[in-house]
């Protein structure tokens, strides 16, 4: 298993046989992904499973993701952030400051 890459896991988190809330899975500070029933969708680890379980949480494995360097296509410099939000706010009324 050495010679395996690192994975994160696309799961699923279920309330649990303790019907927990599933708003605090927010507190575990773990990526979440949209679902499309409305559920908690989550990209973990193993140690976050674990984590999540002995809080008396359910995790539904759905999918297996290795880990890898973010594609730099993905990434925008400021130059470009600051343009696409200028744009995008352009039409909003501003107030001026005295």
């Amino acid at each position: 298993m050495a010679d395996r890459p690192a994975v994160r896991f696309e799961a699923k988190v279920l309330a649990g046989a303790r019907k927990l809330s599933l708003r605090r899975v927010a507190d575990f500070d773990l990526d979440r992904i949209p679902d499309p029933d409305g559920d908690v969708r989550v990209l973990i680890g193993a140690d976050d499973a674990e984590a999540l379980v002995a809080q008396g949480y359910e995790i539904l494995l759905l999918k297996a993701q290795p880990l890898q360097p973010l594609d730099a296509k993905l990434v925008s410099d400021d130059d470009s952030v600051r343009a696409w939000l200028e744009d995008q706010t352009r039409a909003i009324e501003r107030q001026e400051e005295s």
